[in-house]
């Protein structure tokens, strides 16, 4: 570097040389030496904004906040209008739980950049996410007075106040926010839903049914105007825009579900929700034939009412959407004993077993379908398999015993098969399993000899009747 060129440089070369080993440092990710070269060039220069931007910043990657917030004030003092420097110090105070002082900092830097929304609302989660809400408001509040008003900015604050606010602050809030945006739908909306929260229902239904004439494929607004005319006990009213919004991607699925629920137990209740149930039920398998949850309603359903066939493809269909569910498994079985499929009821059982080789109930409709294909030996070892891993369920317990019991008498071992009987009645006392004993211990045994086993049988059937 010639003579001249020295002159132009505005530090002196020691200050240059450590400046540039500083950067370098820092490509490789040696923070502390970076540190310590920026450190050189703020004691030769204190009065350049740079180098203590530079140390404040190494200390916030360090976690050294107080440290880091000591530089950038000092930074922020020689160079006032850099918002970047107001960045990061407000991430340090933040890093030190100062809310309100990272949303002075942060005010300063979101309104430098109007409409940078991602900006405002990455700030905006920072202080979230540290539980400082009120903060929060103000730097969304303070980004409409100083820039103007943003329905998007809106919405964000109305999210943390229907969180944290007392109704009539709420109400007050949402008030403000429709005569700011009056084309606002999601702010009239919003409006109806607080109206209908306090109960002034008819001031909800006419801004709910101005909204449908605006917008009537609005899946949420449908949705509200079922929920308010369910509350005025005018069913055959909120059908409509039930169905409508059941039919819509608006709604999400976890909404649909809990009122389809509501009138699936309305439905077993009283029978004349069940047309009403089945329409909707219909409309959700339309809308959303590939969740499990809905398709397991639509096979409950189609069961209850007999249409085996049905709820036969419908529980093949769960079948493929959740197969880690013994839930589904189990369903399926339900329906193939009453469809009296048994080979592929044993097939469904040992691939269920395959996947949950520890439920015993799976065990117990595997024995039945073996049994009832005549291979009550298989059926025998089904059942001893579930009596191995059913714990702290005696009903279950006493159903696999008595099942083993019967299948043991079809093998003629029917000393074994007493034996199971009385298991079954240990776990669990059962009329139909009392009877059962008592005959085939009365057909079985005959005086002097077998007179306790037969004091046993009338003690079975007195106990049963």
């Amino acid at each position: 570097m010639g003579k001249g060129q020295v002159e132009d440089v505005p530090y002196g070369k020691e200050t240059q040389l450590a400046y540039f080993e500083g950067q370098g440092h820092l490509l490789k990710g040696d923070f502390e030496d970076a540190y310590a070269s920026f450190l050189k060039c703020a004691d030769a220069e204190p009065a350049e904004m740079a180098f203590h931007f530079q140390l404040g910043k190494i200390d916030l990657e360090l976690e050294r906040f107080e440290a880091a917030e000591n530089h950038l004030n000092r930074a922020a003092t020689l160079d006032p209008r850099n918002t970047w420097v107001r960045y990061h110090r407000g991430l340090s105070r933040l890093a030190q739980g100062n809310g309100a002082g990272a949303e002075e900092d942060w005010t300063t830097f979101v309104v430098a950049r109007p409409g940078d929304l991602e900006a405002l609302l990455e700030c905006a989660d920072l202080l979230l996410s540290q539980g400082h809400i009120l903060p929060t408001l103000n730097l969304l509040s303070n980004y409409e007075d100083q820039v103007g008003k943003d329905e998007e900015v809106r919405t964000e604050a109305l999210r943390l106040v229907e969180q944290t606010a007392d109704p009539e602050s709420l109400g007050q809030f949402l008030e403000a926010a429709k005569k700011d945006f009056p084309q606002s739908d999601v702010f009239q909306l919003q409006w109806a839903r607080y109206l209908m929260a306090t109960e002034k229902l008819d001031e909800c239904l006419e801004e709910l049914q101005a909204l449908a004439l605006r917008r009537p494929n609005w899946g949420l607004v449908q949705f509200e105007l079922a929920e308010l005319w369910t509350r005025k006990d005018n069913i055959d009213a909120a059908l409509p825009p039930l169905k409508r919004a059941m039919s819509s991607d608006d709604v999400a699925l976890e909404s649909k579900l809990r009122v389809l629920l509501g009138y699936g137990l309305l439905s077993q209740e009283d029978r004349t929700y069940r047309k009403a149930y089945g329409a909707l039920l219909d409309r959700m398998v339309t809308q959303h034939g590939d969740e499990p949850a809905v398709v397991e309603l639509a096979c409950d359903w189609a069961y209850q009412n007999q249409k085996l066939d049905e709820a036969l493809e419908l529980a093949l269909l769960l079948l493929e959407l959740a197969p880690g569910s013994v839930e589904t498994w189990t369903n399926l079985m339900a329906i193939r004993v009453d469809l009296r499929q048994w080979n592929a009821m044993a097939g469904d059982a040992e691939n269920a077993l395959a996947r949950f080789p520890l439920e015993p109930l799976l065990y117990y409709y595997q024995g039945l379908a073996l049994r009832e294909s005549n291979k009550s030996k298989l059926a025998v070892q089904a059942y001893q398999g579930g009596l191995q891993v059913v714990l702290d369920n005696p009903i279950l317990e006493g159903a696999l015993a008595s099942a083993m019991a019967s299948a043991l008498r079809d093998l003629g071992k029917l000393d074994e098969s007493e034996a199971a009987f009385e298991q079954s009645l240990k776990a669990s006392e059962d009329a139909f399993v009392l009877n059962n004993h008592a005959y085939y211990l009365s057909g079985r045994h005959t005086m002097p000899e077998g007179q306790e086993r037969l004091e046993r049988a009338l003690e079975c059937s007195t106990r049963a009747n």
